[in-house]
């Protein structure tokens, strides 16, 4: 198989990407893709926005237990506590990585105190993530694309920067109607090693036995999903 040379290929318009990436399909293998913006598009501008429902549910919360709380005091403490992990995680990672289920846990117990349980810790995940899948949607010629794909046979996975934990994204996935044609996902909250580094990807290599010149990857972010991954002698597609 003679396999094109490692780079990064740019493309200003879903179509254009989409018929790249069939046409270079059969020196592939492997293909990965990008989730937020890539896969999946929101129906919001703001990708925080989704946040301030979720921080009123929280003081509603907070307020059975008889604790009064603005829901703008609580985006403050859970922007906070954030912010605080991604800072200790740098201390010993490359990447300021966060993982959800530490911060809000640690958020809810910061807020509710004694009343704080794992259960209110489930109702408010589920919560974010309902609310989450509501403002998603795939982008129907990738989904295509990775249908056609899974049907040669290929290895598709899922590789994501984000506080969102793989099995977070799996939810998301599989709401959205696409988790069957992934043989996994793949998050920066659970390893705190990401895309954006470039550290990501020799992981994904070691963990599922990838040859590089047989991968591709498919994203939005010219750095964390083009320049990355041909450092690591994967082609890419960036749109």
């Amino acid at each position: 198989m003679n396999y094109p040379n490692i780079s990064s290929h740019t493309y200003y318009t879903i179509n254009q990407l989409v018929a790249a990436g069939r046409s270079m399909a059969s020196a592939y293998q492997t293909v990965s893709f990008d989730l937020f913006d890539t896969l999946l598009i929101r129906r919001i501008h703001d990708p925080d926005l989704v946040k301030r429902p979720v921080a009123r549910y929280i003081s509603a919360l907070a307020s059975q237990g008889k604790r009064k709380i603005s829901w703008q005091t609580v985006q403050k403490i859970r922007d906070e506590t954030e912010k605080a992990q991604r800072l200790e995680t740098g201390r010993t990672y490359e990447d300021q990585e966060a993982c959800y289920p530490v911060f809000m846990e640690q958020t809810l117990r910061g807020i509710l105190g004694s009343d704080y349980t794992d259960d209110l810790l489930n109702k408010v995940t589920n919560y974010e993530l309902h609310m989450e899948s509501s403002m998603l949607i795939p982008r129907a010629p990738l989904l295509e694309l990775v249908k056609e794909l899974h049907l040669q046979g290929k290895r598709l996975f899922v590789i994501s920067d984000g506080y969102l934990p793989a099995i977070h994204l799996k939810i998301l996935l599989d709401r959205a109607g696409i988790l069957p044609y992934f043989e996994d996902v793949i998050s920066s909250a659970d390893t705190f090693l990401a895309k954006a580094s470039g550290r990501a990807f020799p992981l994904v290599q070691k963990k599922f036995q990838i040859d590089e010149k047989t991968w591709l990857h498919i994203g939005d972010n010219p750095i964390s999903d083009g320049l990355r991954p041909v450092e690591s002698g994967i082609t890419s597609l960036v749109l």
